[in-house]
């Protein structure tokens, strides 16, 4: 297998350059967009305006793989680039050669290289901490935001666990945390839960009705919530120096559609 140019990544920016310069790429890894993160404009794709990312990354891979750009689906294993070679492993045990005169990398994951790295990750990463709400499901808040590092943000969507329409919500919080921090008690999920529950109740969130008081008012339960689970992702990036036929990209996805839409 021989292309003239190729993309390795995974990431937003790497999909939109291989689409709007027509490069096949290999996608190395099945992170995705948080589901929250915005663009800081609308981005006119296949006629219709985009803001969230994770709306057009998935919308940008389904008109790669229509087009023929995505002939390895998401399930490559390893890469290893040797020269004008990519060893490219979808499952154990067997290997393909992609021979290229360029390639472009947005994103280093399962990918070995032989060129210099020039830096090495910084230690902060966004720990997401996806809760099953028990008590207060029913609100109108769709957001909470503090200026604290842990549990900046709260997003309330509708509940995935529940069948059916119905409106109740679920939550995930979003902490920016270094690496020192990731292990420490007050930065864990028991903590975040605590944190969690304050906050809705401060907000005027609170749970079902639970019967009258002696005095007749109406008894309501505090709002409960239950982790589910912890994703954290490395905010970093590894550098490596660029050679001949390897190219090393550093853009976000404004710039990608700034500069090649």
């Amino acid at each position: 297998m021989e292309y003239k140019n190729i993309v390795i990544g995974s990431s937003l920016q790497a999909l939109l350059f291989s689409y709007y310069n027509d490069y096949p790429i290999i996608i190395n890894s099945l992170r995705r967009p948080f589901r929250f993160d915005n663009l800081s404009m609308d981005v006119d794709f296949c006629g219709e305006s985009i803001r969230n990312k994770s709306h057009l990354w998935f919308a940008v891979a389904f008109n790669l793989s229509l087009e023929g750009l995505s002939p390895f689906g998401p399930e490559v294993q390893a890469l290893r680039i040797n020269e004008d070679v990519i060893s490219n492993v979808v499952e154990p045990g067997t290997s393909m050669k992609i021979k290229f005169e360029k390639c472009f990398v947005f994103d280093d994951d399962n990918l070995t290289v032989e060129n210099e790295i020039t830096e090495e990750p910084h230690d902060n990463y966004r720990v997401f901490d996806w809760m099953n709400v028990r008590r207060g499901t029913t609100h109108g808040i769709d957001y909470l935001g503090s200026e604290d590092d842990f549990v900046r943000h709260i997003y309330f969507y509708k509940s995935e666990r529940i069948d059916g329409n119905h409106n109740k919500k679920d939550l995930v919080a979003v902490s920016f945390l270094r690496k020192e921090e990731l292990d420490e008690f007050d930065n864990s999920e028991t903590m975040a839960k605590f944190k969690i529950q304050k906050e809705m109740s401060a907000h005027g969130i609170i749970g079902a009705k639970s019967g009258l008081t002696h005095d007749g008012r109406q008894r309501k339960y505090n709002v409960k919530v239950e982790p589910d689970y912890r994703y954290v992702e490395p905010l970093g990036k590894r550098c490596y120096k660029d050679s001949e036929r390897v190219k090393f990209m550093d853009l976000t996805a404004e710039e990608v559609i700034l500069d090649y839409a």
